[in-house]
C-alpha cells in the first residue's frame, strides 16, 4: 500500500477551471472520501489520480514516486466505477481474472487471487454465473473483486453504489467498510451522499467548485463546520441573522438571546468586535423539549409547529423562524399539535456562527 500526496493540482478544460490548487496528503492505509455537489471536480480528482486525465499544473505522488508522467497501467492502482462494466459474456470468475490474463500472470496465481477475493466478498459459489444471473449488489461485488486481485497500491472508487437501491447501499456500505479493514488498503472514495461519506471515511474532504473547503474526520466536520457550505452541506443547518453584543446575541426580529459562558468566552477570545453582524448555525437536534428533566439550559424558543413528520424513533417539527422554514428534531412522545406553540430549548454552545461577508466560521465552540 502507498501514501499518495497531491501537490497544487490544477486543471482546466480549455478556459474552464475544473480544479484550483489542490493540495491533500492520504496515508498509507487510510481511506478518505471525496464528497461535494455535482460539478464540484471529486470525480476529476480521481481521474487525474489515476492517470485517466493529464494535469495542467502539480505534482501527484504515489508512495514517493511522482506519477505526472507515468501511464495508468502503470500506477499500481485499481478503480471500481460508478457502472460494473462487467463482460456480459464472461463468467464471474473469467471477469475477476481478466485483468491479470491480461497482464500474463500464471494461471495458478490467478486461481489463487480469484479465490481468496471471491472467498472475502461472497462470491465464491457465484463464480460460474453470467452477469445477467446477479443481483446488482452481487454484480458491484463483482466489480469490487476485479479491483482486490490486482492487490494494488491504491483503491479508487468512484460512486460505486449510486446505482443501488437505498436498501442495497446501506448493506454495501458495510461490506466496502469490512472489505477496507481486511485488505487495510489505501482507499480514495468518491461520493455526493453525505451519508456514505459521514459513516464510511477515516477522514472527508469536502470539495466545492474545484477548491477543498475542509479536510477532517465526519465528527469535526459536523459539529464545527469551516464554513457556511460545509455546515449546509454536511446535515441540515439553518442559518438565523444576528448581531453580538457581548454576551447577547440581537436577532433581527427584535429578540435577545444571552450567549452560554464558553461561547461568549470563545467570541472574546477571537476577538470578535461589538455589532458585528452573525450567521448562527443550527441544527434540528439542537432543540430539545424545554424544561425536560435531564435536559441542559438552552435558550426559550416559542415556535408554532406547521408541520409535524412522525418517523417513529423521532418526530421533525416544521415551523417559521426569521421567515423562514426551520426543522427541529423531537423526541417521538412529545405532544404537539399542529398550530398550538410550543416553548423549545435552543443549545446555543451546540450551534456554529459564522461571519455573513467571509462565510467562514468565527469561532470552535
Amino acid at each position: 500500500m502507498a501514501k499518495v500526496t497531491l501537490e497544487h493540482l490544477y486543471k482546466a478544460y480549455d478556459k474552464t477551471e475544473v480544479i484550483r490548487d489542490l493540495s491533500l496528503e492520504i496515508e498509507d492505509r487510510e481511506f478518505v472520501v471525496l464528497v461535494g455537489p455535482s460539478g464540484c471536480g471529486k470525480s476529476t480528482v480521481l481521474r487525474l489520480i489515476a492517470g485517466l486525465e493529464s494535469i495542467n499544473e502539480g505534482t501527484i505522488r504515489i508512495g514517493e514516486q511522482v506519477v505526472n508522467e507515468v501511464s495508468p497501467k502503470d500506477r499500481d492502482i485499481a478503480m471500481v466505477f460508478q457502472s460494473y462494466a462487467l463482460y456480459p459474456h464472461m463468467s464471474v470468475f473469467d471477469n475477476m481474472a481478466f485483468g491479470l490474463k491480461m497482464r500474463k500472470v500464471p494461471k495458478a496465481e490467478i486461481q489463487k487471487r480469484v479465490s481468496q477475493a471471491a472467498q472475502i466478498l461472497d462470491l465464491a459459489h457465484l463464480l460460474d454465473r453470467k452477469p445477467k444471473q446477479l443481483s446488482g449488489g452481487q454484480r458491484q461485488r463483482v466489480a469490487l473483486g476485479r479491483a482486490i486481485v490486482r492487490d494494488p497500491k491504491v483503491f479508487l472508487m468512484d460512486e460505486p453504489l449510486s446505482n443501488l437501491d437505498a436498501k442495497l447501499r446501506v448493506q454495501m456500505r458495510t461490506e466496502i467498510q469490512k472489505l477496507h479493514r481486511n485488505l487495510n488498503a489505501t482507499t480514495i472514495y468518491v461520493t455526493h451522499d453525505q451519508v456514505e461519506a459521514m459513516t464510511m471515511g477515516d477522514r472527508i474532504v469536502i470539495l466545492n467548485q474545484g477548491a477543498i473547503q475542509q479536510v477532517g474526520t465526519p465528527t469535526t466536520i459536523y459539529r464545527h463546520p469551516a464554513n457556511m457550505f460545509v455546515g449546509a452541506f454536511i446535515g441540515s443547518m439553518y442559518f438565523l441573522d444576528a448581531r453580538y453584543e457581548p454576551g447577547i446575541l440581537h436577532l433581527n426580529d427584535g429578540s435577545q438571546w444571552l450567549l452560554p459562558l464558553k461561547v461568549y468566552q470563545a467570541f472574546e477570545s477571537a476577538q470578535i468586535p461589538s455589532s458585528q453582524s452573525i450567521k448562527v448555525g443550527i441544527r434540528p437536534e439542537h432543540f430539545l423539549p424545554h424544561y425536560a428533566e435531564g435536559n441542559p439550559p438552552g435558550q426559550p424558543v416559542t415556535l408554532t409547529p406547521e408541520i409535524i413528520e412522525s418517523l417513529g424513533h423521532e418526530t421533525w417539527v416544521h415551523f417559521n423562524l426569521q421567515g423562514q422554514s426551520v426543522a427541529a428534531s423531537l423526541p417521538p412522545d412529545l405532544q404537539i399539535s399542529e398550530g398550538q406553540p410550543i416553548t423549545l430549548s435552543l443549545q446555543l454552545d451546540k450551534a456554529s456562527y459564522f461571519d455573513p461577508q467571509t462565510t467562514l466560521n468565527l469561532i470552535n465552540t
